[in-house]
């Protein structure tokens, strides 16, 4: 009998731990696989590490001579004096170019389409006011689902037909433009 009592004491006080379970399958996710971004929708981080250079040189050399002339007339013509024309023409140009860019960041992105084959098209946007400075970066492009680690990020360098784009609005910006003038004559010139 005690042994009966005991027992139903410890199933009673069990009751309540056995009607709230450990995992809740409605929160998302599997107990059994990472849950990265694999719909439309998801969200997932995109760490954006750009870097590109470009250098070009160009040499140019030219030279020509050109020499016409002409006699004197004879009979009738003997009015024309001798003449001739030298034209020499020469040119030297020299160039050259050097760009170089990096560009670091971190920012999340959406799944706005589903595409064949475990591909995604993505888009994100972000916007940071900072001191009278409005910083906007945008990004696009199609991703693999297998290129998603499992902490649920993916390199920029990973994205196909990426755009990206990151531009800035304020004093600094505007400041860094040519004014009007100089933009007019180097339009004529």
């Amino acid at each position: 009998m005690k042994r009966l009592g005991m027992a139903l004491v410890l199933a009673l006080l069990a009751a309540p731990a056995a009607a709230q379970p450990l995992w809740d399958a409605q929160a998302g996710g599997s107990l059994f696989s990472n849950v990265k971004a694999h719909q439309v929708g998801d969200i997932l981080t995109v760490i954006v590490s750009e870097n590109s250079s470009a250098s070009s040189d160009a040499n140019t050399k030219t030279q020509s001579k050109h020499e016409v002339g002409g006699g004197p007339g004879v009979g009738a013509f003997d009015f024309i004096p001798l003449w001739g024309i030298d034209q020499e023409t020469k040119y030297d140009g020299k160039g050259a170019t050097t760009r170089k860019g990096q560009l670091s960041a971190v920012m999340s992105v959406q799944i706005v389409e589903a595409l064949s084959g475990e591909q995604f098209r993505v888009e994100g946007r972000r916007s940071i006011k900072r001191n009278g400075e409005t910083e906007l970066m945008s990004l696009s492009g199609v991703i693999r689902s297998r290129d998603i680690s499992p902490q649920n990020t993916i390199l920029s360098t990973s994205i196909a037909d990426a755009v990206i784009t990151y531009d800035g609005q304020g004093d600094v910006a505007h400041g860094n433009e040519p004014g009007f003038l100089t933009r007019l004559l180097n339009w004529f010139f």
